[in-house]
Parts: C-alpha cells; structure tokens; sequence
C-alpha cells in the first residue's frame, strides 16, 4: 500500500461517524473532568462522565424521534440499574436471585432489535460498573450527577447532528456504492468456473454488507422526510440510493445459467473477456463516485465505457457474420441479452453521476411521501413482542437466561477468590456474549488478543515513561480510537480500551503491572465462560433453527414471482407493491446467507447438514437471480402479451416450491393450476422461437443483413422468458429434492 492510499484510509477513517462521536464523547468526558479537578470536586466529574459513557453506545444515526428516543431510553434504564445496585450489595446470597432476575430483564429487552440491543447493553455496563462503586457512599446525588451528564451528552450530539445532517448518510451512500462496485467485479470473475464456488460465497457475505447498508440509508433518508423533506439534496440523495439498489438487481439479474455463459467462453472467450473488462470499468464508475461522497474526490466522466461497448457490439455482429444461421441464434440472443443488462446499468451509473453532479442545484425534485415511506422496514415495540418471545424456543429467551447464569458464576468467582477488580469479568462476558455461539467465539478470541496486545503496549509505554501528561494525551487519544472502532473492528477496540484502563490506572496509582496482569487473567476467565456457556447453557445452535429462515426465504422468492406474474399480465405503471416484494425477497436472502455464515461457524460436530444447507442458500440465490433477471426483462423491454403457458410454469414453479416447504415440516397452501402440462408449455414456446427464427430467415434471404429490432426484442423474449421460466423449474425441482447431490450437479 503507498502513502496516497494510507493517506486516503486515514482522511475516511478520520471523517467516518464512529470517529466523530468518538471526539464528541472524548471532548465530552475530558471537559466534565478537567472542570471537576480544577474545583477539586473529581467523584462529580466522575459521575457526569459516566453519564456519557452510558448513553454513547445508543448514539446510532437515524430518524432523529428513534434516535432520542434509544437515548433517552438507555439514561433512564442505566440510571434505574444504578440506583438499584447502590441500594443492594449488602449480603450476596440475598442478592444474588435479584442479580439474575434484573440482568435476565434487560438483557430481554434486546428482543425490540439492534437499537433496543444497544439499550440493553447500557443497562447491563450499569450493572457491572455497579460493582465498581464508583458513586462511593453518595448515591442519589452518584446517581442524579449520572442523569445531568447523560441529558448534557444527548443534548451536545443533538447540536452536532443538526448541524452536519447529511454527513452520515453521504458516508452511507459511498459506502454502498463502493461495495455494489465490489459486488460487480466479483460478477466479472464468475466467469472463471475454477473459482466460482469460493467466489458465490464471497457475493452471499457482501451482498448480506449491501442489504444492512440498504437497510440504514432507507432510515435514514427516508425516515427523517418529515425534517428533511425540503432539502433538495436530501431528495437526490434519495434518488442515487434508488439507483443503486436498481444497480445491484441488475447485476444479480445475470448471468444466471453459468452452463450458458461457460459454452460462449469456450466457443467465443473474445466476448466474455470484453464483458469481464466492462464489469471492471463499470465497478470503477462506482468507486468514483464512493470517493466523491466519502472523499469529496471530484470525477471525470471518460469514454473508455463507452468505446468497449462499441467493441462488443462489433464482436457480436462478427459472431453473427461468420457462424452459420439459425445455429448460431441461441448464443447471439445470450450476448444480446448480457450486453442489454450492461447498458441498463450503465444508465444507473451515469444516472448517479448526473445527480451528484447537481446535487445541490435548486430545481426541484419529486418524490411522493406516502408511498415512499412504505420501504422503511417498521420495528413493532409492543407489549405483544414481549409476550410471543416468552418462551424456550426463543433465541433472545434463551440468550437472557444464559447471559444471567453466567453472569451469576462471574459474580461468585469474583467473590470466591476475591479478584481485584474482579467486574473486568463481569463486563468480558456482557461485551462478548452473543445469541449464537460462532460470533460469541470469534468476539472472545478478538478480546483476549487485543487485551494482550493493549496490555502489552501499555506496559512498555508505562516501564519507559513516566510522565502523568503522556498518560493523559495517550488515554484520550485511546478512548476516541476505542469508541470508534468498536463496531467495525472489535480487535482495535479491545487493544485501545485496554491501553485507556491502563494510563488511567497508572495515574491513580504506580504499579501499573498489576492492572495488566489482572485484566488479561479476568477477561480470559470471561472469555472463556462466554464460550462454555453459549455451548452448554441452552444452546441456540443455527442449523436447527436455519429451517425457518429457509421457509422464510422460499415465501418472499413466491411473493416476488406472484409480482412479476402481475406485472407481465398488466404492464402498468410498476407497482409499490413489486417493489416492496423484490425489497423483501433481497432481505430474506441476505439474511439466509448469514444465517449459513453462521452455522460454518459451529462446531464440526453440529455441522452434518452443512452440505445441504449449503445447497439451500445456493439455489434459494439462484432462484432470486433468475426472478431478478425475468423482472428486470419484462419491465425493461416491450414484452409481448403473457399466454397461458407462462402461468402453466408458474403453477408448476410453485407446487414445488409449497413440496420444499412441506419438507421443511411447514403448513403452506399454495393456489396453482395444473389445466395444462409443461410439456404443453414447451412444445408452444418452442413453436413460437421457430416462428420466429423462420421470419428472421425470410428477412436474411430478402437482403435485410441487420435484424429488425421488433423481431430482436421477441426473439430475446422468447429465448428469455424460455430458458428463465425452464431454469426457475429445474431449481424448484432441486429444492424440494434437496438431498439429491447428483440432480443439483447437473444443475450447475
């Protein structure tokens, strides 16, 4: 890596939001103690101090109501957990059932999702700093001091929001646009079948980064309309994050019969690598615009695109010159198809470009309120929510229960060998533990190896510097670098903390040796309690509950097919409804996709399923690529009237699809119709591509050399929807066989 590239990491890393609220809650913190030491009042500092630290982990961009509200949220519960700790800790066998009832109560919360998690996780680092007695024998006053400096830190990061808005969504937005970038270069080396195992799970683990990025930017663009709905920009900004979500269905659309496009590499590897190089350029348009969000790099519109789509359309049209006609018919319709799809997503692209371009320009730019608001995906916080998760089948019950367990057994190794600082375990087991056992295991092993390279660096800093104002400026420093790391790179995180609890240990007292020894000893015992428990205490094992995210999965691919059946009977104005379909059916697979990320991370012995589930994330995928490419086709091209053999293979499609599911112990009834069969179905496609192909000769032997391009969009209709409604068959025959390794081999 040279010095422009650091350079650049090190400007984005500086202009992220996880770095700016790091300086927000440093500024915070080191103002309220300063302040304090000056008046020799350092235990109120203290306090007010905590107060921030409580309330920093919800500070999650979004609608601003969610926002303050998760705030607000997480004061009041660390201001409850505190008092009522303050009051208990007198006999620890009293105690010790209203430690693992509370501890089970919060940590239950976190069933309202991601923002209630983070609320859940203040509540429970209000526990354990409860054990630290930091408030000493003051504790009303500990715990309304809290309460000041929490209101203080929503109310600064408040003004900070207001006044760089749109900062975090242009963050957001070249963040999407470089990984969609990344997303179409892996398309390009599917080409290379050598490599395109390893590579599909690549796309499966980016395509899951797409969809939480996806998810973000629809919260916050179009859930702040009301407080933004004025700003031009803001509706641009809108606009650019709808093209790319159209971007990345266009390059999931195709190719999707990799048999298809590995028979042209071999007969015509000219074209395909033309079409690799196209994907490369296309990927670096969207890396262009990246940097210009997220840099404010400015780009340059350059006609090498352009230039390589004349070279294709002049390899397809000496494709058709030197082989012979009608044989040569079917792979001249596949190009036609592959460089159809890459000039729609060159419009995307230039697209983006125009408006970031003028961004910021006056004329206005619509966009209707009602209907847009229908993509934010909703969060029900009802009592009912609560209620269906009581229960032992629940993850998040069973999280709760062992979260409590374990916390208990940390409370009494605490007490029991009288560890000093013996919380440090307690707070290990609260920052790794996780629903599932994969991620709790991988957060242990980051913990304990940043805690030891953090201990390490602190103690040479420590044994040759003694100087209290060196320990000062490294422990800022090392708070803003922990706090801003803490989401994307939970190694940094931990190595910074543990420097941060050093230098401040080291200030209070000389034998800073100690402190290292004891917090390494103390996160290992909660690193490895972590693990024992999420393994042994009501395990939540993935590949037994992955069934239902399969089903889940199997549902939304059926509602996004009934869509495009509509819409090619109607060809109206798309609908929200598609739209809606298409948004949820990418969600289910994203979330399919982790889900099986997750069960590779379980222990081999859980792991007998592995090749089937596996199997059952590639053809769910395959099968919404091809409903993508169908979709894409039908609303891109003027389609001729669907006929009664296009439902004939729907109808077909799912019965297998209801048969897949009923194997997967789920109650489904589906509507289909068997009135005719496929072989009906693709004796009357085949006559229509006859009939076709029969007018295109009569155009040949009448002197025409270039087709008519009417005569070409039916031709790539029929060959389309054919092979598409075909495909669509063959990988709903294979999910419901699913154990049938040697039908899914001829598949692919």
């Amino acid at each position: 890596m040279n010095f422009q590239q650091q350079k650049t990491n090190f400007l984005r890393y500086v202009s992220t939001t996880d770095f700016s609220k790091g300086m927000l809650l440093a500024f915070d913190i080191v103002l309220k103690v300063s302040v304090a030491y000056y008046f020799n009042a350092i235990p109120i500092g203290v306090s007010l101090a905590m107060g921030s630290f409580l309330v920093a982990p919800s500070d999650v961009p979004g609608n601003l109501k969610h926002r303050l509200f998760g705030m607000l949220s997480a004061l009041l519960l660390g201001v409850g957990v505190t008092l009522l700790g303050g009051f208990l800790q007198q006999n620890i066998w009293l105690e010790l059932p209203i430690y693992f009832v509370v501890i089970f109560c919060i940590a239950y919360l976190s069933v309202y999702g991601f923002r209630a998690s983070l609320v859940t996780f203040t509540g429970l680092i209000a526990f354990v700093l409860g054990f630290a007695n930091l408030g000493g024998d003051h504790l009303l006053m500990h715990v309304g001091l809290i309460a000041a400096g929490g209101l203080w830190f929503i109310f600064i990061t408040s003004i900070y929001w207001i006044l760089r808005p749109e900062k975090h969504q242009e963050l957001l937005l070249g963040e999407t646009a470089e990984l969609t970038g990344k997303f179409l270069a892996i398309r390009a080396k599917l080409a290379n079948k050598n490599e395109r195992e390893n590579l599909l799970k690549e796309q499966f683990n980016l395509q899951i980064s797409i969809n939480e990025l996806h998810e973000s930017l629809r919260e916050n663009l179009i859930g702040n309309r009301k407080r933004s709905g004025r700003s031009n920009s803001s509706r641009r900004k809108i606009l650019v994050f709808i093209e790319l979500v159209d971007i990345l269905e266009l390059s999931i659309a195709h190719p999707v019969n990799f048999k298809k496009v590995d028979e042209l590499n071999e007969n015509y590897p000219e074209f395909i690598s033309a079409i690799e190089k196209l994907l490369n350029l296309m990927s670096g348009r969207l890396q262009a615009i990246s940097e210009f969000l997220i840099d404010g790099k400015q780009f340059s519109k350059n006609r090498e695109v352009k230039d390589l789509f004349e070279h294709i359309e002049a390899l397809i049209d000496t494709y058709r010159k030197t082989e012979p006609y009608p044989e040569s018919r079917s792979m001249l319709l596949l190009m036609r198809n592959l460089i159809d799809y890459e000039e729609k997503q060159l419009e995307k692209i230039q697209s983006i470009e125009r408006v970031l371009l003028a961004i910021n320009e006056r004329n206005k730019v619509s966009l209707g309120h009602k209907k847009i608001e229908q993509f934010i995906t909703p969060t029900d916080y009802s009592f009912r929510i609560l209620k269906e998760n009581f229960s032992i089948s629940s993850t998040i019950f069973r999280h709760s229960l062992r979260l409590s367990i374990l916390m208990i057994v940390g409370i009494l190794i605490g007490h029991f060998f009288h560890l000093q600082n013996s919380y440090w375990i307690l707070l290990t087991i609260v920052v790794i533990m996780r629903p599932n056992y994969g991620l709790t295991k991988e957060r242990s092993k980051q913990r304990i190896i940043g805690t030891v390279i953090g201990g390490i660096l602190a103690l040479g800093i420590v044994l040759l510097i003694e100087n209290q104002w060196v320990y000062v400026v490294c422990g800022v420093i090392s708070l803003i670098l922990a706090f801003s790391m803490l989401q994307k790179n939970y190694v940094g995180a931990a190595t910074f903390i543990t420097l941060m609890v050093v230098f401040l240990y080291a200030l209070i007292q000389p034998n800073a040796i100690n402190v290292v020894q004891f917090r390494i000893i103390d996160t290992i015992i909660g690193a490895v309690l972590a693990i024992i428990g999420n393994k042994f205490i009501l395990p939540a094992w993935e590949h037994l509950e992955i069934e239902k995210t399969i089903v889940n999965t199997i549902q939304k691919n059926i509602a996004y097919l009934k869509e495009i059946d509509i819409y090619y009977h109607n060809k109206e104005k798309l609908s929200n409804s598609y739209k809606l379909s298409r948004k949820e059916a990418f969600l289910a697979m994203g979330n399919l996709s982790a889900a099986f990320q997750r069960t590779s991370q379980e222990p081999k012995s859980n792991q007998k399923q592995y090749a089937s589930i596996y199997r059952y994330t590639v053809l769910n995928y395959t099968f919404l690529t091809s409903l993508a490419s169908l979709g894409t086709f039908i609303r891109t091209h003027k389609t001729t009237e669907a006929s009664i053999y296009f439902e004939t293979y729907v109808s077909y499609i799912l019965k297998n699809l209801e048969e897949a599911m009923q194997k997967l112990n789920q109650k489904v009834n589906l509507e289909y119709s068997e009135e005719l069969t496929l072989k009906d179905a693709d004796s009357y496609l085949d006559k229509e591509s006859k009939k076709l192909s029969l007018k295109r000769e009569q155009e040949i032997e009448a002197g025409k050399d270039n087709i008519s391009s009417s005569l070409r969009t039916k031709m790539q209709e029929v060959q389309l929807i054919s092979e598409q409604l075909n495909w669509l068959y063959q990988v709903s025959i294979n999910l419901k066989t699913i154990n049938n390794k040697k039908s899914y081999e001829r598949l692919f």
